[in-house]
This record gives C-alpha cells, sequence and structure tokens, in this order.
C-alpha cells in the first residue's frame, strides 16, 4: 500500500482529539511527541478550537492547511467515520485510529469498524487501527500515547515489529533498549480492520534497512491467514519472517476473540503452514529476542546441525551440549588430528591442560591469541559449520580486545559464529568488539543456543527450495 511508506516518514501530521483542558489525554501525549519530540509540524484539531501548547487548535481538517501526511485519530468511536470522511476529502492517505469501541467489543463495534474500512477502501487511504497505540520509527516517528518518560526506546537499528498487541510490542521496546537490539520500525496494528500485518510483511520485505521482520499475532481473519503466507513465502528468500503464535491454548483462544476479535485458528494447521512457506515459528519471547539478535546481523548461514564450541569454562560446554541437544544439534567430537592441530596452536605452557574434544575447554589460562588460532583452526575443520565462542572473560588473559580479535578471525571463514559474553557492564567493550564486526552477542548460554536453532531452521528452508 502507497500510503504505508508516508506513514512511517511523514513530513506534515494532524492530531484529530486534542484536549484544551486536559494536557494528559492520549491526544495531547501525541501530539507533544509529534511535535516537540519528532519536530514534526503538527497540526492540534477539536471541534471546540482554542489553544494548546501555545499552536492554535483547527476545529476539524477540513479548517486545517492542506499539506498534511498523516493523521492520528483518539476521539470516540463514533465520531471517527467522520473523521475519516474529511480526511479522505482532503486527499489524506495515512491514518492511524488509535480509539477503541470497534469489532472489540461487539456486534455494535463490528458494525461501525466495516463503516470505518468502506471509508477508508472508498479513498483509498491506508489506515492502521482501530484500537492501537499507533507506529514507532527511531528519530522519525512516534505516535505512541504512553509518555516517553515511562516507556523505553530502542535505538534505530534493523528489526522490525508488527504485533497485534500493543501492550506486548511495548515490552519488547522496552527488552530491545535493554538488550542493545536497534528497530527500524514498531507497528501495533491493533484490529487490523484495514491495514493488516500482510501489508506491513510485504512493505518492509522491499525495505533495504530491515533485516528481519517479528510479528506477534492472534489470529486472521477469514482469508487472510493465506495471504499472510504467500506473502511471507516470497519474502523468505530475501530475509527472515519469525512469528510468536498467540491463542496456542483453549483460554489463550478465548482470550484473543476479546482482544483484537481475531480467530485463532487451528494450531496445528498453523505451524504446518509456517513451516512450509518458511515462516521461522518463536516458541516464546525469549526464542524472538534469539532471533530479533542474529538476524539483524544477518548472519552466515548454516549448512548442518554440526556445531564447534570454544571455552574457557568446562562446565559451561556441559551446559551448551544439553541445550543444544534439545534443539536437535550436535557437537560432533573432534578427531585426534584435528585436536593435535589445536593444540599445536596454544600457547605451549598450556597445551597439555585444554581439551579439543568439543567443547574444546581452553581453560581459565587462555589468553586472546589463544582463542584466535584455535578459531582459525576450528573454522576449517569439516565436519562442523558452525562455530559457538563461550567467552568467560574473568580468564586474567583475556583481554577487552578479544570480541574484535576474534570476530576478525571469524570473518574469514565461510561459517556462522555466535558468542555468548556475561551481560555486565565492564564487558561492555567486548560485546561491542563482536557486534561491531557482525558477530551476535547472547547474554545467556541458552539464547546462544537458540541463534544458532535460528540460523539452522532457516538454512533448511533456503535449502529446500533450492535457494542457496
Amino acid at each position: 500500500m502507497s500510503g504505508l511508506k508516508t506513514m512511517l516518514k511523514p513530513k506534515v501530521t494532524a492530531v484529530v482529539g486534542v484536549s484544551t483542558s486536559n494536557p494528559f489525554s492520549p491526544g495531547n501525549v501525541i501530539f507533544r511527541k509529534l511535535a516537540f519530540e519528532n519536530g514534526l509540524p503538527t497540526y492540534p484539531i477539536n471541534p471546540k478550537g482554542g489553544k494548546v501548547e501555545g499552536f492554535d487548535v483547527y476545529k476539524s481538517i477540513d479548517d486545517a492547511p492542506n499539506d498534511i501526511d498523516l493523521v492520528v485519530i483518539s476521539v470516540p468511536a463514533k465520531y471517527v467515520p467522520s473523521v475519516l470522511n474529511q480526511c479522505g476529502e482532503k486527499g489524506i492517505k495515512s491514518v492511524i485510529v488509535i480509539s477503541g469501541g470497534f469489532s472489540e467489543v461487539g456486534d455494535s463495534g463490528a458494525s461501525l469498524q466495516s463503516e470505518i474500512i468502506e471509508i477508508a477502501n472508498k479513498y483509498k487511504i491506508s489506515m492502521v487501527g482501530p484500537n492501537c497505540i499507533g507506529v514507532f520509527v527511531p528519530e522519525v516517528l512516534d505516535t505512541f500515547f504512553l509518555p516517553s518518560e515511562r516507556v523505553a526506546r530502542s535505538t534505530k537499528g534493523h528489526a522490525a515489529i508488527i504485533s497485534q498487541s500493543g501492550g506486548w510490542l511495548i515490552e519488547r521496546l522496552e527488552e530491545f533498549a535493554d538488550r542493545r537490539v536497534g528497530i527500524a520500525a514498531a507497528i501495533s496494528i491493533g484490529n487490523a480492520a484495514q491495514t493488516n500485518v500482510t501489508d506491513f510483511i510485504e512493505h518492509f520485505g522491499n525495505d533495504g534497512n530491515v533485516n528481519v521482520i517479528l510479528c506477534y499475532i492472534e489470529g486472521f481473519g477469514e482469508g487472510e491467514g493465506r495471504d499472510f503466507v504467500e506473502a511471507c513465502k516470497k519474502i523468505a528468500k530475501k530475509k527472515p519472517v519469525v512469528v510468536l503464535k498467540g491463542g496456542e491454548s483453549e483460554a489463550g483462544h478465548r482470550a484473543t476473540q476479546s482482544h483484537t476479535s481475531s480467530l485463532a485458528g487451528d494450531q496445528a494447521v498453523a505451524k504446518a503452514a509456517f513451516r512450509q512457506y518458511g515462516v521461522l515459528q518463536a516458541m516464546d519471547e525469549d526464542e524472538v529476542m534469539a532471533y530479533a539478535k542474529i538476524f539483524s546481523f544477518k548472519p552466515k548461514l548454516m549448512k548442518s546441525d554440526r556445531i564447534g564450541t570454544l571455552s574457557v569454562s568446562g562446565g559451561h560446554g556441559v551446559i551448551a551440549s544439553d541445550e543444544a541437544s534439545a534443539y536437535g544439534l550436535e557437537f560432533p567430537p573432534f578427531s585426534e588430528d584435528d585436536q593435535s592441530r589445536m593444540r599445536e596452536v596454544m600457547t605451549p605452557a598450556y597445551q597439555g591442560i585444554a581439551s579439543f574434544r568439543n567443547p574444546c575447554d581452553l581453560t581459565g589460562s587462555a589468553s586472546d591469541i589463544d582463542y584466535e588460532k584455535v578459531l582459525d583452526i576450528m573454522l576449517t575443520l569439516e565436519n562442523i559449520d558452525a562455530g559457538l565462542l563461550l567467552l568467560l572473560p574473568y580468564a586474567p588473559g583475556i583481554s577487552l580486545q578479544i570480541g574484535a580479535r576474534v570476530a576478525n578471525v571469524s570473518k574469514r571463514h565461510p561459517k556462522a559464529v555466535v558468542a555468548y559474553v556475561p551481560d555486565l557492564d565492564k564487558y561492555e567493550v567486548i560485546i561491542r568488539g563482536f557486534e561491531l564486526n557482525g558477530i551476535a552477542v547472547a547474554d545467556t548460554i541458552e539464547e546462544a543456543v537458540q541463534m544458532l536453532n535460528g540460523i539452522r531452521t532457516r538454512t533448511r528452508y533456503l535449502q529446500s527450495i533450492g535457494a542457496c
């Protein structure tokens, strides 16, 4: 839909539903964000007129100037059709309806929702909502009606998030900000009355700045499920689409109907369709984060389940082995010849105490140089297709430069590499060294294994369609 491009990067906006008496109303919060935080020319609109934040308030869309790209509507549901008609008559092509009171409340609201769909279609308006919190694009646009000081905001990055739940989306933005994962855009589609998740899949699929698309979906309207997977199939050749599906349990199924009036559908059918059409289904929010991290970096592919692991702690290697086994990933033992090759490049004083069976335990005496040299050998071995680095910087021979140094070794090889580093402020330089050089860093060993599982699952799909 052509209006989505304008919606995500408008030059001029308007907010219908500001209050001249309540500065904390949703419309006023949105107006302040657009006008002051995003620095966008923004027109406040209220039938009573007056002033808001020192700005003259227009009494209607009709009275406002003609240069509006995006209108945010935050008025009682019964007034939305009239406002939407005015937008259409004025030639405005992008609208976000924050207001609730539509299909999610029952038959009366459903009738009203049908009316605004008809109006939007008549005027070729791209409409997000109703019953949503809107759109957030870092450094560009924020229509969320939540005060900025109460909600963390992710930095600019390469993950696009589309969610039927506004609350779930806000929690992800908080988590992404805390975990240093940047986003390209975050979209709350609410009831998805007209513009739905498939429209945004197609839009972000053609956005070169987006490396991975993440979706929280509770269900689809009639016929929308097939449209969704067909769109994903086209996009999956270029970038992964990750889905967390709500409504898996019977209680969850009932909850989706009262939340966005979506039908959860047959879960077994949905899972099978996702696999067939290249959708990467996350089982929980931890996997959403793991997949968001790894695919933001455009990782190299992983042609088999076989992983080579380096650590300075035998115990961490055991934990990683257990986690990998649960995902069907394996750590094949290295041959005596391969072990000898790796042992030979270790610091001579520590060659006798290190283990190279896989996982490789370089011991707490290992240095940056040991990690570099052993990894360089390990990534040449034919019986592995990915590397897992379990890095515990407590070892005295490990410096703050190890992330950048080891990442540069991995660049010389065609195999995927992920790392685990404890998420502590004192190791920030190490983590940045990895990430600035294209290696994703997990906060837990389980997350590192989930990243590898995501790479392997995606590679299998691409292999099945002959795309790699």
